[in-house]
């Protein structure tokens, strides 16, 4: 039953995502970018993980989220649709895309033969910081890279449009 909750929210999660990746509106890729993030924290408590449940909603589905969405209604120039790209860069973007998703499946291979405890203990700060610098620490700081991603992308749109 938990594998299959994990299964289902592990592909709504890549489903948003990639539907994020190819969103020309920014509201919209903001909203799947929400739906990715909250299939994550899914995920986290499905696997007893329900600090980095509560994490996850707090953080990025909270306070990331809304100042995306804070900074899209400050630049009108992300309403407007912008020119089609040049089909090099479309391929060049999709092989990056397929090299680093290869990565992840190559770690996340790696991370299914980890150690699993058997279920719920309260035995303190070790067993926190070892929850959250353990098991859960590559996927955890895989969204921020998403976020990151996605900041350097707002910065420069802002940038190009203050040139232009």
């Amino acid at each position: 039953m938990i594998a299959a909750a994990v299964y289902a929210l592990g592909a709504l999660a890549a489903l948003a995502t990639l539907l994020m990746l190819f969103q020309r509106n920014p509201v919209k890729a903001a909203m799947l970018m929400l739906t990715a993030l909250l299939a994550t924290a899914g995920i986290y408590l499905a696997l007893s993980a329900q600090l980095l449940a509560a994490l996850q909603i707090i953080l990025y589905a909270g306070a990331i989220m809304t100042l995306f969405i804070v900074a899209l209604t400050v630049l009108p120039q992300a309403w407007r649709d912008h020119p089609a790209r040049a089909p090099f860069i479309k391929v060049l973007g999709l092989a990056a895309a397929a090299v680093i998703l290869t990565e992840l499946v190559q770690a996340a291979a790696a991370l299914k033969t980890a150690v699993r405890p058997t279920g719920f203990s309260e035995t303190g700060a070790l067993a926190l910081a070892q929850q959250l610098f353990g098991r859960f620490a590559f996927q955890f700081e895989l969204l921020s890279l998403v976020i990151l991603a996605s900041i350097v992308g707002a910065v420069a749109l802002a940038a190009k449009r203050r040139d232009a």
